[in-house]
């Protein structure tokens, strides 16, 4: 009997801070706002990034993986050379090539990764680098650090003006005031794609000029949403 006395006990003290819950939550909501604001700016693009890969053809699937490493040692040896330049390889992938039902040999391809803030240099070792890979892709971005510098301008210029709307929707209601109930920020970086179209070649080439392109602008956007709690009498 004492048992069930003190589970009743219990499931009447638990219903009582359920309900008690509820109505803080219903009150939480009165008078409530939900505001947003947004600000941008845009910023030159200080980061380069290119993807080349060299491609390779044989019927035995040993004789390309050698061919394709040693194209690859070749390029790494070239690109190492060059400071402030990181230098990172992708995914190695081969695939068998059919026709008519046969198997008549295999493919294969390796991708090599270029980044750094020396556009011209990156540019000359990728037209370097074209004797014996292919440039995949081309883009830019805004590097971390200045990234960071410009969010953290632009989130006070947000926060003001998320704030004057809240004082305009608080004029507008005649509210004695307001209370920031909960805010949240957030960062993108919008760049528009620099096209650049590969030359899809399956026998070397001979070096290429340097690879001509625009670095371009982004545009860092912060985000401001939240919502506001007026004062009305």
């Amino acid at each position: 009997m004492r048992t069930t006395t003190g589970l009743l006990v219990l499931l009447a003290s638990a219903l009582l801070l359920v309900l008690q819950t509820s109505r803080a939550d219903t009150e939480l909501r009165y008078n409530q706002v939900h505001l947003q604001s947004q600000q941008s700016e845009s910023v030159s693009n200080d980061t380069m990034h290119v993807s080349l890969s060299t491609y390779g053809e044989a019927r035995d699937p040993a004789k390309l993986a050698t061919q394709i490493n040693t194209d690859m040692e070749w390029a790494l040896a070239i690109a190492r050379q060059n400071e402030g330049v990181t230098v990172s390889t992708g995914g190695y992938q081969t695939y068998p090539v059919h026709r008519d039902n046969v198997l008549k040999g295999w493919r294969g391809q390796q991708s090599l990764e270029l980044e750094g803030k020396d556009t011209l240099r990156i540019g000359e070792l990728a037209g370097r680098l074209q004797e014996k890979l292919q440039v995949k892709s081309i883009h830019f971005s805004v590097s971390e650090e200045k990234r960071h510098a410009v969010e953290d301008r632009l989130i006070g210029r947000v926060l003001d003006a998320f704030k004057q709307r809240a004082r305009i929707v608080g004029d507008n209601l005649k509210a004695g005031g307001y209370r920031i109930v909960d805010i949240n920020i957030s960062t993108t970086a919008q760049r528009p794609p620099v096209p650049y179209q590969a030359r899809m070649m399956a026998a070397p080439m001979e070096a290429a000029a340097p690879v001509a392109v625009e670095a371009g602008e982004s545009d860092i956007v912060v985000s401001v949403n939240g919502t506001i709690e007026l004062q009305i009498p």
